[in-house]
């Protein structure tokens, strides 16, 4: 019986020291271990810290018999009040437990913090909660984690009664992290953070039992879905069911799911999931093409772009330190490629300094890289993404970069919760979003300020204000991609409008081409809207003659219109503030100077259509040069299919809209699809997609006769190569991505 005595005493100090390695372990992510105090980032994040602290000490009410912490957080229906409480005991607790600035171990600020925990135990958030008001994710997320990094930072000054009420009160609502809101699955980032809370508690009390079911709780999240929250074998990534958030949710869930690996590598409950892997293929396949020079598309992060605090670039700094985090514990060749694509994101964003925003320990492994000269950068990343479980496109080329945000009938339109977001009206109905050089076009006060109802790309009924998680009126949304070149389509349907809507992909140039655009009767004027772009100062706006190109100076961006010269402009300052847009934002005007152009559809348009292109990177003399001989021309744009040559690149590419046998540049189908046919290098490349994500086969032809097989998709069969390119693509399975076929030509 006393062997067995010692052996269960030792079980518990092996164990119990592993939980004091993890919490050692976190408490440095938090405070930064031994960092080089030399550094002025380092500098500089020591000083905000304790900043920041003293600042909710001294408002901190310390009456004995306060009713509130902090007066601006007195609520007791908002639940968003608590979380808001306890990050200002966190940022306290943070300063107490940093070296290296002088509130560093103050014992009096340690007894505020110590008190305000009681005070938050006694009255706000406890174990003897029974009835949870206004928003769950405070109650399950928000709170418990930022009250498990503080029981982090305090645990060798509380006492064991204060760790355990205080514990107890995390475990009320997030007992079980696999359920949120009472019976509801958690999923995705949800998942995650619900993970992050309950771990942070286990370590906080030793519970051996919760820590793994916490670890066991994250294999979901490495799964592919279908449908629903979570990633997509294409890239995509989908929160709150229906809407895109790679930039949002993804983020968040890459950052939290890359710390809880690294935390638990090497301890008994180190997640070794089969799932694991997919952690490194989304941060190549879902991340790198969205962050361009260091920002975050913002057409993936939802709501969000309504925060002030929250720019594209803040954003794609912290994907970029997320993905720094992964390759600690990535395998040797993944880590190298993911340091040097981290690199190139921080060097090449010269809007906002690397360490802005980052904590000590991220501040110190940033500077490592920045300072290794055996990383490489990685370079700009070419490339032509197809995201079809979410209805985005992603186009990169040197110097540019172009997004297409879209809807259908399987993902909403925009989201509008929690008074955020409140003009994203027209945001996924085909906005165009053009990265270059001026890398604070969607950072400077641009959504405040932007007519939310002339946004680049966008075809509209002029005042419409469509409703928020709404799902389109047609399932086509989608594209094809072949070598790096992709054809897009949208067939953008509400109750009172419809279009046609295509983008053309290529090296130079973005064709856009619309038709069939009908509106219901006695609605107001519609417009399709080619450019509606921040500027700054006063850079010149130039107009051919006959009207058939325009050049925006700023950026070099060139515009060719060779279908219509009746096309209109306009120069304007704009007022806004973030408070309408976000109940919860600044309620001070800003202005900021926008450049537009516009075609004018009427109201009640009954067929009306456009031809466009841009020109990124394009010079004034240039552009004039290139509309007086196009690369490219538009041989169809009718309600049945819309088709482009690229002559110099040797590209024909189609986009059929109905489901029924045409023809058009020489290539037949007879369903709904977006097809791109490259002859180059003595190979004719084909690729085809199904937009709609409706059909189980299309036949494809393509006039002339073709070679030997050189490479094909499994979906994809050769009926005949001569007189001309028979085909066969099985797409039911595809769920809208390119099936490929590459042939020997004579």
């Amino acid at each position: 019986m006393k062997r067995v005595l010692i052996l269960v005493l030792a079980a518990v100090a092996l164990h119990g020291g592993e939980f004091d390695d993890l919490r050692l372990r976190w408490r440095n992510t938090l405070t930064g271990g031994e960092a080089d105090l030399s550094l002025p980032q380092v500098r500089a994040r020591l000083a905000s810290i304790e900043s920041t602290a003293r600042a909710y000490w001294d408002r901190i009410d310390k009456n004995t018999e306060r009713r509130v912490l902090w007066p601006d957080l007195a609520g007791t229906t908002d639940s968003g009040d608590i979380t808001g409480n306890f990050r200002r005991i966190y940022d306290m607790s943070l300063a107490w437990a940093t070296p290296g600035q002088r509130l560093y171990g103050n014992a009096e600020l340690l007894a505020t913090v110590r008190s305000a925990l009681d005070w938050m135990e006694a009255n706000r958030y406890h174990a003897r909660v029974t009835n949870k008001y206004d928003n769950w994710w405070h109650w399950e997320i928000g709170s418990p984690i930022e009250l498990g990094n503080t029981l982090t930072l305090l645990q060798d000054a509380l006492t064991p009664d204060e760790i355990a009420r205080q514990a107890a009160a995390i475990d009320r609502f997030v007992g079980d992290p696999r359920i949120m809101v009472r019976s509801t699955v958690s999923t995705g980032a949800n998942r995650v953070w619900k993970c992050k809370a309950a771990m942070l508690r286990a370590i906080a009390v030793r519970d051996e039992a919760k820590m793994k079911l916490s670890s066991d709780a994250l294999e979901p999240v490495f799964a592919y879905v279908t449908a629903g929250d979570g990633f997509y074998q294409d890239g995509s990534f989908i929160q709150h069911a229906r809407h895109p958030y790679t930039g949002g949710y993804g983020k968040a869930l890459l950052a939290d799911i890359a710390d809880l690996l690294y935390l638990l590598t090497g301890s008994r409950w180190e997640f070794r999931g089969a799932g694991r892997d997919n952690l490194y293929r989304w941060v190549f396949e879902a991340f790198q093409p969205l962050v361009y020079r260091g920002a975050m598309m913002d057409m993936v992060r939802g709501r969000e772009v309504s925060r002030s605090g929250s720019t594209d670039h803040a954003v794609g700094h912290s994907t970029a330190a997320a993905v720094l985090r992964v390759a600690q514990f990535a395998p040797p060749g993944i880590a190298a490629s993911m340091r040097a694509m981290v690199k190139e994101w921080y060097l090449s964003d010269t809007s906002r300094d690397w360490a802005t925003g980052r904590t000590i320990e991220e501040i110190m492994a940033i500077r490592r890289l920045l300072s290794d000269a055996g990383v490489p950068r990685r370079g700009e990343g070419i490339g032509s993404w197809v995201f079809a479980g979410m209805d985005r496109i992603v186009h990169r080329r040197h110097g540019w970069a172009f997004g297409i945000a879209m809807h259908s009938s399987r993902v909403y339109n925009y989201e509008s919760i929690n008074r955020e977001n409140l003009r994203a009206w027209h945001t996924a109905d085909g906005m165009t979003f053009l990265y270059n050089s001026d890398l604070t076009q969607f950072s400077d006060q641009y959504w405040p300020t932007v007519d939310p109802q002339r946004l680049p790309g966008t075809t509209v009924i002029a005042g419409s204000t469509p409703r928020q998680s709404q799902f389109g009126g047609s399932d086509i949304a989608g594209g094809v991609t072949v070598n790096g070149f992709t054809a897009a389509m949208m067939h953008l349907r509400t109750e009172a409008l419809q279009a046609k809507k295509s983008w053309f992909l290529f090296d130079n140039e973005v064709v856009a081409v619309g038709s069939d655009i009908r509106a219901a009767e006695g609605t107001a004027n519609v417009q399709t809207i080619v450019e509606n772009r921040l500027i700054h100062g006063q850079p010149s706006f130039s107009r051919g003659e006959d009207g058939g190109w325009a050049h925006l100076a700023q950026g070099e961006i060139g515009y060719v219109f060779p279908a219509s010269k009746e096309w209109k402009q306009s120069r304007e300052n704009r007022a806004g503030a973030w408070s309408l847009i976000n109940t919860a934002g600044s309620a001070a005007n800003v202005t900021r100077q926008y450049q537009t152009l516009w075609f004018d559809h009427r109201p009640s348009p009954a067929g009306a259509s456009y031809v466009y292109a841009l020109l990124p990177g394009a010079s004034r003399i240039e552009t004039e040069a290139y509309a007086a001989g196009p690369n490219f021309r538009v041989l169809e744009k009718s309600a049945t299919a819309h088709a482009v040559v690229e002559d110099w690149l040797g590209i024909r590419a189609v986009t059929f809209w109905q489901n029924d046998t045409h023809t058009a540049a020489g290539i037949t189908s007879d369903r709904v699809a977006a097809v791109l046919v490259q002859l180059a290098g003595g190979a004719l490349s084909i690729g085809i997609a199904d937009p709609s994500q409706s059909s189980a086969e299309i036949h494809l032809e393509v006039e002339g006769a073709v070679g030997a097989v050189l490479d094909k998709d499994e979906a994809v069969t050769v009926v005949q190569t001569a007189p001309s390119l028979k085909l066969a693509v099985r797409t039911q399975a595809a769920r809208g991505r390119t099936l490929q076929a590459k042939f020997q030509v004579h």
